[in-house]
């Protein structure tokens, strides 16, 4: 009979927690949240999640704090995804880290789920090009609005497509017709802790079509991390609905080493290598992180001349527009932006894939970073 009794409490218990698990899940999930996945482990609660609207793994943590409160007699330690890939555990509110452990790594790869985990997004995001100093047009503009959304076709695996819609151009001769928004294939993965690597075929902005990789090594608790990047790609114009493309053969290879400095969130960057156009040279960023603004001033040195300029990133207000269970519209988590003073030759010139590069999205998720947010 006492067997019996026991029985029924640890079953009730259990009933319990599954209940309390499916309502934080819900609740999350009706925040915005995605992917959302709970591990119990005795008084440890570890709670997988992706948020689309937050740069910084800080803000959503920060969030899911202020919606789930304090559950009593659980540790909670939060685990970030970037795009379907868990990053590692911050525990205490954020304020340690660590890198995932084997239980959690089968844990994850058991439960997840890319078709059914997260809603259909449509993003936002404007796409600016600009060019000062002529006197006879002093500001040379060209502005387009990119709707695109990203689907998960597998883990780590993404396609990434949608419009563009040109607001205003006065830099170049290319024709105010709605087209196809850069395009790609993206794979994103953690092979180790602390190493990431991330792959692209597609097209891409600056109008550039080919394949980009890149590497990097960057421990979230540490303050160095290195990196390498390369890339084949062409020319390419849309152009009243035709396509122009010219052969891949412009090769872009750069090493980076960044330091992440003791005080005012500060870094400083180091890249070497073989830009666009096989200008050979360097640059140097210090970058300055502000909350959710990222401020950066940069010199940089080629064959092809000097420059200096600044570049700023952050996210769009106002964030979420529409959402419910199966869709979300929202303006884009990152919006970023670089002026160079010698914008007749170009020096140390590069080209975006339509998302951060590793460099700019993992130097949100340094907990020393996220400590001070």
């Amino acid at each position: 009979m006492r067997k019996t009794w026991i029985s029924l409490v640890i079953f009730c218990v259990f009933c319990r927690l599954n209940a309390q698990n499916s309502d934080i899940q819900k609740l999350l999930f009706a925040a915005g949240f995605e992917n959302v996945q709970l591990l119990e482990q005795a008084d440890t609660l570890t709670i997988f999640f992706e948020h689309r609207e937050f740069r910084s793994p800080g803000h959503s943590i920060q969030y899911a704090q202020l919606l789930i409160k304090d559950l009593p007699g659980k540790i909670l330690n939060w685990v970030p995804i970037y795009h379907n890939v868990p990053i590692g555990t911050y525990a205490e509110n954020g304020v340690h880290f660590k890198a995932l452990g084997k239980s959690q790594r089968q844990f994850y790869r058991a439960n997840n789920e890319p078709a059914n985990a997260y809603r259909y997004h449509l993003r936002l995001q404007p796409d600016l090009s600009a060019r000062f100093g002529y006197y006879s047009d002093p500001f040379q503009i060209k502005f387009n609005m990119v709707l695109d959304s990203r689907i998960y076709l597998a883990p780590g695996l993404s396609l990434q497509t949608g419009l563009l819609i040109p607001v205003e151009n006065r830099l170049d001769a290319q024709d105010m017709k709605p087209r196809l928004a850069p395009s790609m294939l993206h794979y994103f993965a953690q092979p180790w802790n602390n190493h990431f690597l991330a792959a692209s075929i597609g097209t891409f902005y600056y109008d550039r079509y080919g394949f980009d990789l890149q590497y990097r090594y960057a421990p979230p608790a540490g303050r160095w991390s290195f990196g390498l990047e390369t890339g084949l790609t062409g020319f390419y114009r849309l152009n009243s609905g035709s396509f122009y493309a010219e052969t891949m053969q412009d090769l872009y290879l750069l090493g980076d080493a960044e330091y992440r400095l003791g005080f005012e969130n500060l870094s400083l960057k180091l890249t070497a290598g073989q830009f666009l156009f096989e200008d050979k040279g360097a640059r140097i960023d210090l970058i300055k992180q502000y909350g959710a603004v990222d401020f950066g001033l940069f010199f940089a040195g080629t064959q092809t001349g000097e420059t200096l300029g600044f570049q700023f990133a952050f996210s769009l207000l106002p964030g979420n527009v529409y959402r419910n269970q199966k869709l979300q519209v929202r303006t884009t988590e990152e919006f970023r932006w670089e002026y160079s003073y010698n914008n007749e030759e170009l020096v140390a010139r590069r080209y975006r894939i339509g998302m951060p590069r590793l460099s700019d999205n993992l130097r949100q998720y340094n907990i020393n970073f996220i400590r001070h947010l």
